[in-house]
This record gives structure tokens, sequence and C-alpha cells, in this order.
């Protein structure tokens, strides 16, 4: 007993002291909370691309207050303080809604105890990371990854000594920061254990000096625009678990011997130019769990080796040049083979279902595409991984049916099936409700469309485009948009009927592809309901409709077809006051639409008025839009559809009254056809403000007057047809004029001037003379293929196809590109990886 009292006042006397330490937060200083406050109040918190924010998941930042029992800053949300001195030492900040800029002055920088500042997903509004972040020498975490700051990453980092792990990377390809030398960057930072600058502009080769790095666990350099020889050492680095090079397609390099202390967890090689063999020694990283080395240059066979790896749950070995896969053929054996979340066997020759798959079942994710695969898919594989199995393409192979052909997809839990391009025939497999994306276009399936297919519940792409389907659309479709579905593609089948007159209100579709079937009738209204909706296109069918007005409340459409249909009466429509502000390309030729084109409907084309490539982007998301267009007397499929590209045809229908002069503000335009309408008066003289137009298409109306010497400022105009109309006058010369045929001009007997022989001067000119309908008489005289002879290519095609253009020669491209034939296994709808 007396020896129990003086312990529990030994215990009394430390209690305070650790309740202290250990539970009562410092305070923290005057200035470093006045510090605080000033870098809050610099900025705006909204909601933004990187964050959201609601009241019930607020920021850290939103709830910092100097007000009652707020003032002491260390118990602020996101900043923590040294327990005995007070200083914050800490400002993590992930995903607070910050807008704004980090100025020089910023009061961020008086924080000069801090040792960890986390900037994540926030919005810093394109400015320059500050060079006095140099100031800040007790760091040790450095995170702004994700953050929007753009210029030059300051070389005062390299002072940042005690750096451990610096991260100022991005998502997606979406940062604006370069270095002008990765090597003065880190050269001093040699206790880095993480170093992140994913889709950063580096375009240098990598220092061998990296290699010295030697408390290096995690290195990202992945799309940095990296070149030449990958340093070997770097993957030999004794602590190194995660390396990503991907995306670097100039990077080359070699895989060496491994060893087997190798902490190597994820290796990711992708789409750079790595080539050689894989090593036997492969078989020693133990720990590997992702391996990707997609779209290189590997050649030789696949190690056996590789099934050593039992903890490897991803594998890409797609686009290679291995000329021995044996691994995969060779019969199942008692060996324990790795269990597979992820397979990546694209384009590697395969001519048969791996029998590796046997085995597998985990699989979540399958690729298969661009193999030689043919005949049937075997019964077995339709018990592969039967659960779990979420994505599975086959794209791209000679396949024409499943063995034992099930009624339903044989996954129940199965999210993508990807079947398009291939030989498969018979009658459509029906989804199961789990499925969000079914694209088996370019097939060979008949019969009709299963009204099972509305019951998939969260459907997002629904691509039966390119069969031989028959019977009608069923009206359930028009409620498949209430959920999630935003591309329905059933384009080029014998699909006929109407189209669904019920689209539900909230419709997500933001493409819809009705084209080239038998489809009669109207184009339902309820369509207006599908605000999203950015492509639409019921070309080459037989509705018979007034034109749809109301589709101009869709706000968002940027491509509408309707050619070769029986859509009549005038285009404009007192009902709504909107018009297509966001429209590129528009096609309403080969009907019957008639009337004056309103001079107030090319007003609110705001996004023709634009012109020039601002960024290299594509229209579309997830998928890219393509279309079908005229070059030439030529069709040629366009795959991609750059965002820059503008067209307008009109062609081919009844319109009649003056050319408006307000098409000449839509600047941004490249294709112009106004043939084959009955069109009078003079040409516009504001068509010269289409700087970048380069087929102008006229021919086929009753134009008069002179055609007007601005045209010849149109420096890429490398297509102009006003042949059988009646304009009169000198020809104007120079420039692009100087380059096209006496074909352009002819059947204008008041014309002169060259390519023309007729000499200006000559008084025996007769004046011109028009049929009541000469105009209308041409749509039904001139084929297509014919009328389109006005279309001019250059840029059009270059955009088109993903390549900037700067020289124009149009004639070589079609050279080139026009007498290529239709191909049974061409992909109709493009898709990113």
């Amino acid at each position: 007993m007396r020896l129990l009292f003086p312990l529990i006042a030994c215990l009394l006397l430390l209690l305070p002291r650790s309740l202290s330490s250990n539970y009562l937060p410092s305070l923290c200083h005057q200035e470093e909370r006045r510090a605080l406050m000033q870098f809050k109040d610099s900025f705006i918190i909204k909601n933004n691309s990187f964050c959201e924010y609601t009241e019930e998941n607020h920021p850290e930042v939103a709830s910092w207050r100097m007000d009652g029992n707020n003032t002491n800053c260390c118990v602020w949300d996101g900043v923590e303080c040294n327990q005995d001195t007070g200083h914050v030492i800490a400002l993590n900040l992930l995903r607070s809604c910050l807008y704004g800029s980090i100025t020089s002055n910023s009061s961020l920088f008086r924080l000069l105890h801090l040792q960890d500042l986390t900037l994540v997903f926030n919005d810093f509004n394109h400015s320059q990371i500050p060079s006095e972040i140099g100031n800040l020498s007790s760091l040790t975490y450095l995170d702004l990854f994700n953050s929007n700051f753009s210029g030059q990453i300051p070389s005062e980092i390299q002072y940042l000594s005690k750096l451990s792990s610096l991260s100022l990377g991005s998502l997606d390809g979406y940062n604006y920061l370069y270095t002008k030398s990765l090597t003065s960057l880190v050269q001093n930072l040699t206790n880095l254990e993480e170093l992140a600058l994913s889709n950063i502009n580096i375009s240098s080769t990598i220092p061998e000096s990296l290699a010295n790095l030697s408390s290096l666990k995690f290195l990202f350099l992945d799309s940095c625009g990296l070149y030449g020889q990958f340093p070997t050492r770097i993957f030999q680095l004794p602590h190194l678990q995660d390396l990503d090079v991907r995306y670097n397609k100039n990077l080359t390099g070699h895989l060496p011997e491994f060893h087997t202390n190798s902490p190597l967890v994820h290796l990711y090689l992708g789409s750079t130019n790595f080539s050689g063999d894989l090593p036997a020694s492969i078989g020693n990283l133990n720990s590997l769990t992702f391996f990707d080395i997609s779209n290189c240059n590997f050649s030789g066979a696949i190690p056996n080796s590789l099934s050593n790896l039992t903890q490897l749950t991803l594998l890409d070995l797609s686009q290679n040049s291995f000329n021995d896969l044996s691994w995969f053929t060779r019969p199942s054996s008692n060996a324990i083979l790795p269990q597979f979340e992820m397979l990546g066997l694209d384009h590697l020759n395969l001519t048969k279902f791996p029998d590796v798959l046997r085995n597998q079942s985990k699989l979540e994710y399958l690729l298969l595409r661009g193999n030689n695969l043919q005949g049937l898919i075997p019964k077995w594989m339709h018990n592969v991984s039967k659960d779990s199995l979420q994505l599975l393409y086959l794209s791209n192979n000679f396949l024409t049916s499943f063995e034992n052909f099930p009624a339903i997809i044989p996954w129940p839990n199965l999210k993508d099936l990807l079947l398009d391009n291939n030989m498969m025939n018979g009658s459509l497999p029906i989804p199961p409700p789990s499925l969000q994306v079914y694209v088996v276009s370019n097939n060979l399936f008949t019969g009709r469309i299963s009204p099972f297919f509305c019951n998939m519940s969260s459907p997002r792409e629904l691509d039966l485009s390119y069969n031989h389907l028959s019977g009608m659309i069923h009206p359930c479709f028009g409620n498949l948009n209430q959920t999630s579905l935003s591309i329905l593609a059933l384009r080029c089948n014998n699909l006929g009927g109407t189209i669904p007159k019920t689209w539900a209100k909230g419709c997500l579709l933001r493409m819809l592809d009705l084209s080239q079937n038998q489809l009669q009738g109207h184009l339902p209204r309820s369509l207006a309901n599908c605000t999203e909706l950015e492509y639409l296109h019921v070309g080459h069918n037989q509705i018979n409709d007034t034109y749809p007005s109301w589709l101009g409340t869709l706000q968002q459409l940027k491509i509408l077809v309707f050619h070769s249909n029986g859509f009549h009466g005038a285009i404009w429509s007192p009902e709504t006051n909107y018009s297509f502000p966001n429209l590129h390309i528009i096609d309403l030729s080969h009907n019957h639409l008639s009337g004056n084109l309103p001079t107030g409907y090319f007003t609110q084309w705001d996004a023709m008025k634009s012109n020039g490539v601002k960024n290299l982007h594509y229209l579309g998301d997830w998928v890219n839009y393509s279309i079908t267009m005229a070059i030439k007397g030529v069709e040629l499929e366009y795959k991609k559809i750059h965002d820059d590209l503008k067209v307008i045809d009109f062609s081919c229908n009844r319109f009649e009254g003056e050319i408006p002069e307000q098409v000449g503000n839509l600047k941004g335009l490249h294709v112009l056809n106004l043939s084959n309408n009955a069109f009078t008066g003079h040409i516009p003289s504001s068509f010269g403000n289409l700087i970048e137009l380069e087929s102008l298409d006229l021919s086929q109306n009753k134009l008069f007057g002179e055609i007007p010497p601005e045209l010849v400022q149109l420096h890429f105009l490398s297509m102009f047809n006003v042949s059988h109309n009646g304009l009169t006058g000198h020809i104007p010369q120079g420039q692009q004029f100087g380059t096209f045929e006496n074909t352009s001009f002819e059947d204008n007997r008041g014309l002169c001037g060259r390519p023309l022989s007729k000499i200006c001067g000559d008084s025996n000119v007769s004046p011109p003379t028009f049929e009541e309908n000469q105009g209308p008489r041409f749509v039904f005289e001139f084929g297509w293929k014919v009328v389109a002879m006005g279309y001019g290519c250059g840029f059009v095609f270059g955009v088109v196809i993903g390549h900037i253009v700067t020289t124009r020669k149009p004639d070589l491209v079609i050279k080139i590109f026009g007498k290529k034939q239709r191909q049974t296994r061409i992909s109709r709808v493009n898709r990113r990886k």
C-alpha cells in the first residue's frame, strides 16, 4: 500500500501534461492566422470542373472564421500545427473549390514553417506558380496536382532540398505547365521519394542523374513529350515501386535483367517506343501487379516465366510484334497462373481464343480487338469469369456467331460489349440488364430489334449500325433516354415504319443517327426534350415533313443532317427565336425545301462565325462523331470531325429569292453549297469575308450580275463553281481564280475573261434567259455524285482526319484518297480506348 500512493501521485503529476500534448491543440500564431485568412480571402469559393461545393460536403477552407471560439487556426479544417511551437506546418486544401490566382505577394509565402502543402483539385485559373514557392524551405511535401496552373515551373523549386514528394502533374492532358530542364529541376532534390509530373511538357531526354535518386519509390512521367533512350538503371533503383512513362511515343529503351529483390509493383510502358525481348527474368518481379507494355515494339516470345507472377492482376501486351504466342495458346496445365482482373491482348494476331482464359475466374476487362479470331465464339468462353466480367472487346475480328448461340449474352454483369467489325450473323443477342455499352456495328445481323433491349437499366451507348436489321424501331426506345442513353446509332439497316413518337422529358441523348434506313412519317416533335442533343442524322430515309424549325431550341446541336428525304416548305418559323448557336455542320440537301432564306436565320449561328484552329479537339466526347460527305464526286466517310470544320449544304432544293448578305458573316465556313436551287439576284459581296472558305458552289441557279471582286481575297478557295447561271462581266483575276477551269463558269453567256475563251468587250452577248422552274428541274436531272462535283477538299479533309494542313493541295488529297474503295471491315464508329 505504501508503494501504491507514490505511484498514483506520479501518475497524477504526469496526467495534465499528457492531456496537453495529445489532446489540447496548440494556439496558432497571430501572424500566421492573419496570413491564412488573407489567403482565403484572395479566392472565390465556387463549383468548378475540379470540385463540387455543397452545404453537406463543404470544402475545408469555407469553415475558416475568426469570430467567437474560432480564433485558433490550429483547429481549422485542413490546417495542422506543431504541437510544441504552434507554427502552421501543414495546409491540406484538397478539393476546396478555390478559384483565382496565387500571386507573388500571396500571404501563403509567409507561412515559413510549412512542411506539407497540398492544393490538389482547385482552379488557379492558369496562373503561374510563383517563384516565391522557393521561400518555403521547410517543405517536404508539395502537391499541386490537377490545379490548373500554367507557364514555366519555377526553377526555385530546385532549392527545396528537403522535398520527399513533388507532384505537379494533371489528369487527361489538361496541364499547361512546362519545364525547360528536368535535370536542373530535380538535381538537388536528393531526398525525393515521389516525383509526379504527368502531362507536363518536358520535351527532353530523361537525365541519367535521375537514377541517382536512391530513395525514389514513385516516378510518374507519362505524357511528357519525352524522347531518347530511357536510362536502364532507373529500373534497378532499390526502392522503386511505381514507374509510369506511358504515352511518350518517342521514348526508346529496353527491359533489363531483373533481380529477385526488385520491389516493382506497377510498371507502365504503354505507347512508347520500347523494344526488344521480354527477359525471362521478368518472372523475378514477385510483387508486380500491373504490367502495361501496350502499343510498343516488343518482339520475340512471351516468356513462360510470366506464369510466376502470381500477384499480377493487370497485363496489357496489346499491339506488339511477338512471334511466339504459345504461352497463351498451349493447353492448360496444373500450373498456378495469375488471376487477372484486366487482360489486354489487342492486335497480337491471335488466331484462336487463348487457352489461358479457361482458368480465369476474376477477369473484369478482356480486350481481344484486331486479331485474327475466326468462326464461333467457343462455348467454354461463356463460363470465363462469368460473374465478374464487365468489359469484353472483340472488335475487328472474323467472328461469325456464338457456339450454342445463347438468347441472352451469357455474362450477367457485363457492362461493355464491343463486337463491331466482325461477320456476326443471325439475330441480335439480347443484352443483360447490366449492359451499358452495346456496339455491334458493321456485322451481318438480321431480324428485328427485340423490345427486351429496353430492359437495359442504365444504357449509355447502343450502336447497331451497318447490319441487315429490319422491322420497326420499338416505341420503348424513346423511354431509354430517361435513364442515361447518350448515343443511339441505327445507321444503314432496313428499318421501316416511323421514328418513335415519344421521347421522354429529361432525355440525355447526345447523338441520334437513324440515317440510311426506310423510315417514314414525321420527325417527332418530342425530340425537343433531348436538350443535350449534339448530333442528329436522319439522312437517306423517306421522311415526309415540313422543316422542323422547333429544333432551333436545341442549343447544343452541332451536326444536323437531313439530306435525301422529303422535307418541304420554308425553313423559318415564327414559333421560335432560337437558331442553332453551336451549329458546325448543316446538310439539308436533296429535299423539297422552298421559299426565301430568311436574313435573320444566320445571325445566331455563332459557332460558324469563329474561325481558326484554337484547340485540337474533335466533335464528340468518348465517341467520335462521323459523317459521310461528297468531295468532288467521291463519297468519303469522315470518322472524326474536327471542331473547326464548318459546312452548309442547302443544294438540290427549291429555295428562291436572294442569297442573304448575312451568310457572309459566317467567317468560319469551309464549305458552302447552294447549288441546284432557284436563287436570284447578285452573289453577295459579303462572301469576301469568308476567309476560311475552301469550297463555294452556286451552280444551277438564276443568279445575275458580276462575280464580286472581293472573292479574290479568299486565299484558301480550292473549288469555285458558278456554272449555269446568268452572270455577266469580267471574271476576277489573281490568287485562287487563276486555278479554276472553264467548267466553273460555263453557261453564263455574259461572263468573259480567263479561263473562258471569250474576250471582254465582245458586244455579241445574248442576255441571260431562265425557264420558269429551271432551279427545281435540276434537282431531278442531276444525281448526287454529279451535283457534288463542286465540293473542294484541302483543310476540310485535313482537319477531319486529325492533321493540321499548312499547305492547301486539295487535288493531291483526292488523288490519294479518292480511289479508295469502301472496305467491309472499316470501323464506322471510332472509339477511344
